[in-house]
């Protein structure tokens, strides 16, 4: 899991620092843009695996007189602009067919969907990381604050709940009867990455329990190999 959150973090970061360079160069390209009026001429059909988008075909006069035509890099389902519509184009003066629909979804859409991509993978390995940081502190508190219970194994599990790489982890189940309130109170280990059935060999675990809140716990699994913990 360490990994998975280090991954998804720099993951998000790399598209984060490439929405940022993307925003920066339409910036620049918005400041910087000559204004003309065009023409949508055709819709360009392009294949996806979801199905055909269109792509306007565009085409513009610059301001010393030059005829240029360019596909724009949006492409929609249906398409978005009918032929023969007028279309407001913006141009970089130096090079007519750097250009682009005046349009926020057409002039933005790199940068926005980069700093989506990367604000989807940055919180996930945040929160990834954070759900460990929280775990193993709680585990260090418990290790020095918890009392320290025999529980009667009862099952190992599949947790179906998560899944890495096709893969779902293992859980111990045990059960103790709490002798203040005589209620059963049922455990869980961490998750485990390999079968751990063969290494239990006794019929009790212990749990580390925090004695003013009792659902707060760790099943101990430090007998299990190092591969596994």
């Amino acid at each position: 899991m360490r990994v998975f959150a280090t991954v998804f973090m720099v993951v998000g970061v790399g598209l984060l620092a490439g929405a940022f360079y993307a925003y920066q160069q339409v910036r620049q390209f918005v400041q910087t843009a000559v204004t003309a009026n065009g023409v949508v001429t055709a819709n360009v059909r392009a294949h996806h695996h979801r199905g055909d988008n269109f792509y306007p075909r565009i085409r513009f006069r610059t301001t010393d007189g030059q005829d240029v035509s360019f596909v724009s890099n949006v492409g929609t389902r249906p398409a978005m602009y009918r032929v023969g519509e007028p279309v407001t184009v913006i141009y970089d003066a130096h090079d007519p067919y750097h250009a682009s629909i005046r349009s926020v979804f057409s002039v933005w859409l790199l940068p926005m969907i980069l700093a989506t991509l990367g604000v989807l993978f940055s919180s996930v390995g945040g929160i990834t990381a954070a759900v460990m940081i929280a775990g193993a502190r709680k585990n260090a508190w418990l290790e020095r604050n918890g009392l320290r219970i025999q529980a009667q194994l009862t099952n190992v599990v599949l947790n179906r709940s998560v899944r890495v790489n096709g893969e779902h982890p293992y859980r111990i189940l045990c059960q103790w009867l709490d002798p203040m309130t005589n209620q059963v109170r049922v455990f869980e280990s961490a998750n485990i990455w390999f079968d751990p059935a063969a290494y239990i060999t006794a019929k009790t675990l212990d749990v580390l329990i925090d004695r003013d809140r009792p659902n707060r716990y760790m099943v101990d699994t430090a007998f299990l190999p190092k591969a596994g913990r």
